[in-house]
């Protein structure tokens, strides 16, 4: 299937123009693909079909038109109902934008490298997919919207491609086309100045003269300007006779990336505790070993439960290894555990940027970024940290294809399908450790003045280096606070959550969020399981707060295990396995159980016998 926008808006398959009715539908499929797969809402739809005013019945229009529309698709494109919204899944099909950037950048690329066959053969391919004038057939309001960024885009396509002639001495043919293009943008210096060197070179050195005289005059005129660099250039290396047969272009460009040295990562972590252990292994998988790189493992996977120091302990460990990396520290936040997770397209962007890519250079399709980015790092010495990480096919596109990169990722969910992997499952801090960073935010004199306070407060955050943080920042900002006030608050279980945020740090949103993205059965077994009164249940307690077979109940139980939702208690003498929550986990899935009224009207969960 393939997708046109640079003239008549439409889709074809083949040889063959689907049917597409009216200028509104154009119009969505000309707003989804120009979305490159983010959402738009339905007010952004309803802005570019009717403007400030649309209809009462819009949302229903439009969903009409998306469902006319969505008949229309094949393969891996599709649209997608989303929120208040919709995108677009391009997936395999063409489209033609997407092709246009790509040759223009790849021959703009070519030109910087004095490539000039190569760049004047890939720019004139680039422009061949015009049709007309581009986003024909659609709504003006989005027409006016988009046109004039894609027209320019043409335009410094075209310029781009004439410097590729200019420099392969190809002047007698392009003053032709030189001629219109100037009467058609008078105003456009470059354009001009090429126009001026043809000219010279095909011996006609008074019009070149007169044809700057033009543009001075115009200028003048219309804005009170004088020309610009480009073209005093121009004119006075024809005034000096200093113009080579081959001349470089006049639009130089800087290359795709820079020299800079990314440095994406947090500053480090002073009051860091603990996770001695983990440092260790992380720090020996970072570090540059003799031998066949090719043979190390491609990452390590750092998971576990909301709140438990992943990505904490990522960050400090890659600042304490970045002598090991020459080329630099990147890091992105993969918003894995999130309702609206980080696409690899988007992921791949935030990358290339880190690694000097202008924003606007990017390539516009996941498989042209995912080349450039290996491509980048295919001789560079890096650290990757890819934070909150959502599934594996998020981050397979990611991975570089360099061993020498070396990449850390944090998620909830245990990822098992990498090829390759290192894993670390993060556990809880044991008292000494929750103990000690307390100290170190609070302060060795306060604990040792209340060390049974100092111990209840720790106790209460039951391991959770996010609840142990959380509860020493706020007492280290109420300096007038003893401790025995706050264990005395935190006591109570039903305001302890309560208890346990400041500012962005938030142990009931961050265990929150993760429920909440839990599909329906999973979800309402944990809230009912919440409600037991055992501290541990077997698997046959998920079967039956659910009315399903046992299998099924043991298959949701490990999932909700898998991810962190879960702890395993301990294993029998006879391999059965029981589970339990984190005494704080439980307090937030009981909050939820309560909210969403899951106990109306029902009689508590319990056990089997």
């Amino acid at each position: 299937m393939e997708c046109r926008i640079l003239g008549p808006v439409g889709l074809w398959s083949g040889d063959a123009e689907l049917p597409l009715k009216g200028s509104k539908q154009r119009t969505i499929l000309a707003a989804l693909l120009l979305a490159r797969e983010r959402v738009l809402s339905d007010a952004q739809l309803g802005g570019v079909l009717w403007g400030e005013n649309p209809p009462a019945t819009y949302q229903a229009q439009i969903y009409t038109y998306a469902s006319r529309l969505r008949r229309h698709l094949c393969g891996d494109m599709s649209i997608i109902r989303q929120g208040p919204g919709y995108y677009l899944r391009i997936g395999s099909a063409r489209f033609d934008l997407h092709e246009f950037e790509h040759l223009s950048r790849t021959g703009r690329a070519a030109l910087q490298a004095q490539q000039y066959e190569k760049a004047a053969q890939l720019l004139r391919s680039a422009l061949d997919l015009w049709r007309g004038p581009t986003l024909t057939d659609v709504t003006e309001l989005l027409a006016e919207m988009e046109r004039p960024r894609i027209e320019e885009a043409r335009m410094e396509a075209l310029e781009a491609r004439i410097d590729a002639d200019l420099a392969l001495g190809r002047h007698d043919r392009l003053t032709a086309e030189l001629v219109g293009l100037v009467n058609a943008h008078p105003l456009r210096e470059r354009i001009r100045a090429q126009f001026m060197i043809a000219l010279y070179r095909c011996d006609r050195q008074a019009e070149a003269f007169a044809t700057y005289q033009e543009g001075r005059r115009l200028l003048g005129e219309e804005f009170g300007v004088d020309p610009s660099e480009t073209l005093k250039s121009a004119y006075q290396t024809i005034l000096t006779n200093d113009l080579p047969r081959v001349q470089l272009p006049l639009g130089t460009r800087e290359n795709l990336t820079t020299a800079s040295r990314p440095a994406m990562l947090a500053t480090g972590i002073p009051d860091f505790s603990g996770r001695s252990d983990e440092l260790d292994l992380i720090s020996r998988f970072l570090r540059p070993e003799p031998g066949d790189a090719s043979q190390r493992p491609p990452a390590l996977v750092i998971t576990g439960m909301a709140g438990i120091g992943k990505t904490t302990l990522a960050v400090h460990t890659a600042n304490l290894n970045r002598e090991n990396f020459p080329d630099g520290e990147l890091f992105v936040d993969l918003q894995g555990g999130s309702d609206s997770p980080l696409t690899p397209y988007h992921a791949l962007g935030t990358l290339l940027c880190g690694l000097g890519v202008e924003e606007h250079s990017l390539p516009t399709s996941t498989d042209q970024r995912i080349q450039l980015y290996r491509s980048t790092l295919a001789h560079r010495q890096s650290v990757i940290v890819l934070d909150d990480a959502a599934d594996v096919a998020q981050i397979r596109p990611l991975l570089p294809a360099n061993p020498k990169c070396r990449t850390l990722i944090t998620t909830r969910p245990s990822l098992t399908t990498l090829e390759g992997q290192r894993t670390i499952n993060l556990g809880f801090f044991d008292f000494g450790e929750a103990n000690a960073l307390f100290a170190r935010i609070v302060g060795d004199a306060r604990v040792r003045s209340e060390p049974v306070a100092a111990r209840q407060i720790v106790e209460f955050c039951a391991g959770l280096p996010l609840a142990v943080r959380i509860a020493g920042a706020r007492l280290a900002t109420k300096q007038h606070w003893s401790l025995s006030r706050f264990a005395a608050r935190l006591s109570d279980e039903r305001s302890r959550l309560s208890e346990l945020q400041l500012g962005d740090l938030d142990v009931r949103e961050r265990l929150e969020r993760s429920y909440r993205l839990l599909d329906e059965q999973p979800r309402t077994a944990l809230l009912q399981l919440s409600l037991l009164d055992q501290p541990s249940f077997p698997h046959s307690a998920t079967s039956t707060v659910l009315g399903l077979s046992d299998v099924v109940g043991e298959q949701i139980t490990e999932h909700l295990l898998d991810l962190h939702l879960l702890e395993l208690a301990e294993v029998d003498s006879a391999g059965q396995h029981t589970y339990r929550f984190h005494d704080l986990a439980r307090l937030v899935a009981r909050e939820l159980a309560h909210d969403e009224a899951f106990t109306a009207g029902r009689p508590k969960p319990s056990v089997p016998a």
